[in-house]
């Protein structure tokens, strides 16, 4: 089990890419990933590596204005590896549409880095029917 503090960081970890997220920041928001990272977004194919991460934020946060907020999260540590299992909701704000808001989950992993800071090496998201 981790101390509370490093589970307190972490938690600090998520709300900064919450934060970026939602403010449009997808260089911040692909720099919590590592350079080898893959990720399987609700919608579309699997996207691998950092650099292709940031241009997927960047087309999403460019054309969606995108929200993402009633998020939880449940988290289980095992020694620089973190398995985080979450849910939320997500707004897209498609310019000169409606809002559309979709419910999601998704299991992630992530790994603390030499320097400290918690990254995501893999991920699959869904939406709820």
């Amino acid at each position: 089990m981790p101390d509370l503090s490093e589970h307190a960081e972490f938690e600090r970890g998520v709300k900064d890419y919450l934060d970026a997220f939602n403010s449009g920041d997808y260089e911040k928001v692909a720099s919590y990933w590592t350079d080898d990272a893959v990720s399987c977004p609700p919608i579309g194919e699997e996207i691998r590596g950092r650099a292709a991460l940031r241009e997927y934020y960047r087309q999403v946060m460019e054309g969606m204005a995108p929200h993402l907020s009633d998020y939880t999260f449940e988290c289980h540590f095992a020694g620089d590896v973190v398995f985080v299992r979450e849910r939320w909701l997500f707004t897209a704000n498609p310019p000169g549409q409606k809002p559309q808001q979709h419910r999601g989950r998704g299991l992630w992993v992530g790994k603390k880095e030499a320097d400290g800071v918690w990254k995501g090496f893999w991920s699959l998201a869904r939406l709820d029917a």
